[in-house]
């Protein structure tokens, strides 16, 4: 497992409306190495952001972030993932405003490590009719009856190497997820300045 630093920033701009209207070339580029290639300048730009997210949970908890933004919470930082079936992105989200009330995206990767591809990420594959719930912020999957765990814990828990059709990923928002965000979201300013 090796670790491979990228020090790009990933920006995209959403209007009042909640339209994008700015993608940077690091931003079109990441796309194109990954599993989006599709995301070109002339598919994502003008149009709203809840085309790209899934997840009604998910949808949920970015339109309480967009609203603190706008109220004055900005920036708005918490980490995430942005996995490919061979890498782990262990990545981080800054949403600041901008005049007329529209929201600068910036991530940036802190840390790579890759890993042998696995079918289950990979959206070339045949799917079943089953469904796993993927957290869209930790990338962990629910397990029936044992929690979230990392990925690789759930192919061996509900034998997917054996699978020739992988099932399908519906995104939600795991609780510790959830929890850690909603913490970002209600801590105050100068709160957060005297607690480090």
């Amino acid at each position: 497992m090796s670790n491979l630093q990228d020090h790009r920033s990933f920006i995209w701009i959403i209007d009042d409306a909640d339209k994008i209207f700015h993608v940077n070339a690091d931003w079109l580029a990441f796309a194109g190495e990954n599993t989006a290639p599709q995301l070109t300048a002339s598919v994502v730009l003008d149009q709203p952001i809840w085309r790209f997210i899934q997840g009604r949970e998910t949808v949920y908890l970015y339109k309480q972030i967009f609203a603190r933004v706008r109220a004055g919470k900005s920036p708005v930082k918490f980490p995430f993932r942005c996995d490919s079936p061979d890498c782990r992105r262990f990545m981080e989200m800054q949403l600041s405003l901008l005049a007329g009330d529209a929201i600068r995206f910036m991530a940036q990767i802190l840390r790579q490590e890759w890993r042998q591809p696995l079918n289950v990420l990979d959206i070339s594959r045949d799917r079943s009719g089953e469904f796993l719930k993927i957290c869209s912020w930790c990338k962990k999957i629910n397990i029936p009856g044992r929690g979230w765990g990392e990925i690789e814990a759930a192919i061996e828990a509900l034998d997917l190497f054996g699978n020739h059709s992988m099932p399908r990923m519906t995104h939600t928002i795991c609780d510790a997820c959830y929890d850690a965000i909603k913490l970002e979201l209600n801590q105050e300013p100068d709160k957060k300045l005297n607690s480090g």
